[in-house]
Formats: C-alpha cells, sequence, structure tokens
C-alpha cells in the first residue's frame, strides 16, 4: 500500500475548506459574501492613490445591494462595511459582492495598514 504524504493531505484538506467558502469572485481577488443573491440596489464605489474614496457619502436601498468597486489607481484597495461580517473587497482593478442591510447608517471603509486613518472612510445611507 502506498503511503500519502502528510503534505499532500494538508492541502488537499486546505483546498477542500476553501472550496467550500461562498460569496463571489470576479478573478481580480475581490470577493465578498453578504447572504443574499438576488440584488434590490446596486452602488458603485471608486478607491483612489490619495487614499480616499470617490465620495464621502452614498446612498442605497436596504435588502440586498450589489457592491462595485474599482480602482482609479495602482495601490491596493479593500472594502468593509463596519460591523458586517462576511462582506470584503479586494480591488486590483474591479470586484464585485452583495451584502445585505437593513435601513440605516454605515460605514464604508479600507482596511489596508493605515488607510482608513488616513481618510479612506465614507457614508453609506441606506432607506
Amino acid at each position: 500500500m502506498a503511503r500519502t504524504s502528510p503534505c499532500i493531505l494538508g492541502a488537499a484538506a486546505l483546498i477542500t475548506l476553501l472550496a467550500g467558502c461562498g460569496g463571489t469572485d470576479d478573478g481580480d481577488g475581490g470577493s465578498a459574501t453578504g447572504g443574499c443573491d438576488t440584488s434590490s440596489s446596486s452602488l458603485t464605489v471608486e478607491a483612489k492613490d490619495q487614499l480616499k474614496f470617490d465620495a464621502d457619502a452614498y446612498e442605497a436601498e436596504a435588502g440586498c445591494i450589489e457592491v462595485t468597486y474599482r480602482n482609479a489607481g495602482s495601490v491596493p484597495h479593500t472594502l468593509l462595511v463596519k460591523d458586517q461580517k462576511g462582506f470584503k473587497l479586494s480591488v486590483g482593478d474591479e470586484a464585485t459582492g452583495t451584502v445585505d442591510l437593513e435601513a440605516g447608517t454605515y460605514t464604508l471603509y479600507c482596511d489596508v495598514a493605515g488607510h482608513q486613518s488616513a481618510g479612506m472612510e465614507a457614508t453609506l445611507t441606506v432607506s
């Protein structure tokens, strides 16, 4: 009987675990899970190299929101919604994901080290 290397078994287990993760992936490093399938609203956010978004405030309708995140520069960025676990987009050029939000006010931010503290955050009002 052939013996299987522990490295091969570990790699197979990791691939199985990662394959079970939900969400969308645009092939550009962006992925997000939000617990919804059919979007009722859409939102586009653009990241700038000056560690800012293209706006200080955004609006969307409550429910499943399809978020498109575009990078207008060359610095990698992320997009998260504060206190919304499971939603994170990482952008090289563009990424898309969904998030299910109730009416309220939320903070969008980039969690790359130093970006949020430099001002890379915005307000999202959901109605």
